[in-house]
């Protein structure tokens, strides 16, 4: 009921609202809300794991990370700003669609795996960065670089945390 408040009025005051697909077990157990929130979502989230149980819940034949973001993108929605899906998949390039059109590829700049540390937050470290350029209007190019370099720096430390020379 939460998500639906926020969602409506999101709609109803012209807001983007964001949704992160956050584990393959929302789909498994609260596919019926995940199903009545989506056309209010302006931008999804997910990651390669989510995006194969997404298709594997919803039937779709194709359970590759570019045809989930698509079919994410391209699902009716409330408003009329064209949705945006973005699929991570670690250090292999991030899908995204936008309405539903065909998937564009960006690659992530390689990270020394003597430099990983600790991946855990990394996709939320995603969101984060590419949200910083997405509020100012920056090309979907830069909003995922930058969130690409979020995430990167983010696995090079223990915890979810910036460095200590950037905190």
């Amino acid at each position: 009921p939460a998500i639906m408040r926020v969602a409506k009025h999101a709609a109803e005051a012209n807001k983007t609202l964001a949704l992160n697909l956050a584990a393959p077990f929302i789909m498994q157990f609260f596919k019926d809300p995940l199903v009545a929130a989506l056309p209010y979502c302006d931008i999804v989230f997910g990651n390669e794991t989510e995006a194969k149980e997404f298709a594997t819940q919803f039937k779709l034949s194709d359970s590759s990370a570019a045809a989930v973001a698509q079919h994410i993108a391209g699902l009716p929605k409330k408003t009329s700003r064209p949705r945006i899906c973005c699929i991570t998949q670690g250090s292999t390039a991030t899908v995204v669609s936008v309405g539903g059109q065909k998937p564009q590829s960006f690659p992530v700049k390689p990270i020394k795996q003597s430099l990983i540390v600790d991946t855990n937050g990394a996709g939320d470290a995603f969101v984060g960065g590419f949200f910083a350029k997405f509020v100012r209007g920056a090309a979907l190019s830069e909003c995922v670089e930058t969130g690409h370099e979020t995430a990167g720096l983010i696995i090079q430390q223990s915890g979810c945390k910036l460095p200590a020379n950037m905190a």
